[in-house]
């Protein structure tokens, strides 16, 4: 007898589909036989998600589950996992690395869904046109593409050939195929996966496979930062309260007194008003009383003209009742769509503004689409963005900063870093 034991076959379908690493491990420990993916009918313009069981497909799934459980690791060394941002940005970081480690897609993005509009929010792409100024996509079974199709039925879509389907929206210039899944935790759908491909028929169910079960992990990923998000607002209110509880008496004695002292007053008011405007968070322009009745307005301001755009009404108030203050005239609008039809009308007057102020999240146009809208009328006009995250999920901050912007604010948004960059625009 020989001292070697034959190696047990192993029959493999698509072999070459393997990582390197894996291959070898089998071809190391077993008699591999390589076989052909059955032929697959490819007249048919998609396909849902019809798994059938595959000898490869568990050493495969276990390599996906392996490597995509690293996305739920969202502390990094430093501080950046401290923050709702910063947990955002690692995400954004995994995915890149599940993406290109497992699957080297070259195309794709990845959508959240606003549990409140029902819009699909651009999280993270690669090589994927964004779409036009004004285009929105919305989860619904009709009218918003795959990828809305997909957010409302929660039906996984393959197009082997992609212009054959009439609800498909172009992403990738020439694209011959896609693959279309939600991101789903239970029965709750927080988003979706898109891939494109140049190449026909390029995915096949046991890609699908694989990609649903990453895509688990970037749903419980999306979940836990959500409950982080909505225990840390808790947190914040609690305590805001707490605060104002335990100032609220002596602040009454303090109120009392400057009854018979105006300038005693005067004072307990400032205090109040910082009080109920630290008291808003993120959304909060914190002014005082001093602030919004300065002694005489700030020169370098005053004459100018502003537009304000924002969904949160305490925000653009705010930022309104500072800025007339200051001498400004200000055009407020409620959202992005308002501040580039207001500036549009501006613009036919001859009364532009001299600066915009815009958010980026806003349910209707973001940050991006407004500083286009602006600058495809007045392209030497100063934009600033503004955001109460931090973190920028349309990727407004990157693409307006490569075009020009002017600066981005970070909400609550103190009165001297405000002016320190309306003056920094004024005098560029």
């Amino acid at each position: 007898m020989s001292g070697h034991q034959a190696k047990p076959p192993l029959r493999i379908t698509e072999a070459e589909r393997l990582p390197d690493v894996v291959r070898q491990f089998l071809l190391k420990h077993f008699e591999v036989i390589t076989e052909s993916r059955p032929h697959l009918d490819q007249s048919a313009p998609f396909t849902q998600w019809d798994l059938g069981p595959e000898r490869i497909a568990l050493t495969r799934l276990r390599e996906v589950h392996e490597f995509s459980a690293g996305i739920l690791e969202l502390d990094e060394p430093g501080h950046e996992g401290d923050t709702i941002a910063g947990r955002l940005k690692i995400l954004d970081r995994r995915i890149h690395s599940a993406i290109e480690s497992l699957f080297q897609w070259d195309s794709w993005e990845v959508r959240l869904l606003h549990p409140e509009t029902k819009q699909l929010e651009l999280f993270v792409s690669h090589n994927l046109a964004p779409l036009r100024i004004g285009e929105s996509i919305f989860a619904a079974a009709r009218g918003n593409g795959i990828t809305g199709r997909v957010a409302a039925t929660g039906q996984c879509v393959l197009t082997r050939q992609a212009d054959s389907d009439d609800e498909y929206l172009p992403g990738l210039e020439g694209a011959q195929s896609t693959m279309t899944l939600p991101l789903q935790l239970g029965t709750r759908i927080l988003g979706t996966l898109n891939v494109e491909s140049h190449e026909r028929a390029a995915f096949s169910e046991a890609d699908l496979s694989e990609a649903l079960l990453l895509g688990r992990y970037v749903a419980a990923a999306l979940h836990f930062i959500e409950l982080v998000l909505r225990e840390r607002s808790a947190v914040d209110r609690q305590t805001a309260s707490a605060f104002r509880g335990a100032l609220a008496h002596p602040l009454e004695k303090l109120e009392a007194v400057g009854e018979m002292h105006p300038e005693v007053k005067a004072i307990a008011t400032e205090i109040r008003e910082a009080m109920d405007a630290a008291g808003t968070g993120p959304k909060a322009v914190l002014a005082t009383e001093r602030d919004l009745r300065p002694a005489q307005p700030d020169p370098d301001l005053q004459g100018r003209h502003i537009l304000v755009a924002d969904n949160e009404a305490v925000v653009v108030q705010g930022l309104t009742k500072l800025l007339k203050a200051n001498g400004v005239t200000v055009t407020a609008c409620d959202g992005g769509a308002e501040a580039i039809t207001a500036f549009e009308e501006c613009h036919a007057r001859g009364q532009c503004p001299d600066l915009v102020i815009t958010d980026i999240r806003m349910p209707d146009r973001n940050g991006y689409e407004v500083f286009r809208g602006v600058r495809d009328l007045e392209p030497q006009l100063p934009v600033v963005l503004m955001t109460g995250f931090g973190y920028d999920p349309s990727h407004s901050i990157l693409r307006a900063t490569e075009e020009g912007m002017h600066a981005v604010l970070f909400k609550p948004i103190p009165v001297p870093r405000l002016f320190e960059v309306l003056k920094s625009a004024f005098n560029a």
